[in-house]
């Protein structure tokens, strides 16, 4: 999907005819950036918090290390490291990743870069032009200080999230009895 076509989508949600020829001309000034920034925080958001990017590439390690600017992309977290089908043990540290081999694909977690108008999302699949339109429209409104309807957004992208699945549950622990 489109980032355009997700602010199409949001500038109608928000019923907005300036926005829309705005966002349709491929403008990013005004309240276009505005709602271009909201789709960069909702993207990251996402990635972040309910649906990991996940990506595997296969790298060399140098001297047991290797550091993050290796990546393609900035890491949020190593999921696993993997040589000749196995798995192999491996340390995060501050700056990279340690390891005792040589060559490895490595399987982490990263954050979206920054998109531009014309640029596209990097989530698919579950992850719908709809359900990204909702958290920017929230996003939106609480940053023009419309926070009613920015709530009320905000309850339909936490929907939109629990129906596709992805939205974590937040754990809870059992009061205690005492026999």
């Amino acid at each position: 999907m489109t980032v355009r076509e997700v602010l199409l989508l949001s500038a109608a949600f928000l019923d907005d005819e300036a926005l829309l020829s705005a966002v349709s001309d491929g403008a990013a000034e005004g309240e276009a950036a505005t709602l271009l920034e909201c789709f960069n925080v909702i993207e990251n958001e996402i990635a972040l918090d309910d649906y990991p990017l996940k990506r595997t590439e296969k790298l060399s390690f140098m001297n047991g290390f290797l550091p993050f600017s290796a990546f393609s992309s900035p890491p949020i977290d190593v999921c696993s490291v993997q040589a000749g089908g196995e798995r192999i043990k491996f340390a995060l540290t501050c700056d990279g990743v340690r390891s005792d081999c040589a060559e490895a694909e490595v399987t982490y977690c990263y954050a979206p870069s920054k998109k531009g108008i014309d640029g596209t999302s990097e989530h698919g699949g579950k992850i719908s032009a709809r359900l990204m339109a909702f958290g920017i429209v929230s996003e939106y409104c609480f940053i023009k200080g419309r926070y009613e309807e920015g709530k009320l957004w905000g309850i339909h992208y936490r929907n939109a999230l629990r129906s596709a699945g992805i939205l974590r549950h937040p754990l809870s622990v059992r009061s205690r009895r005492w026999a």
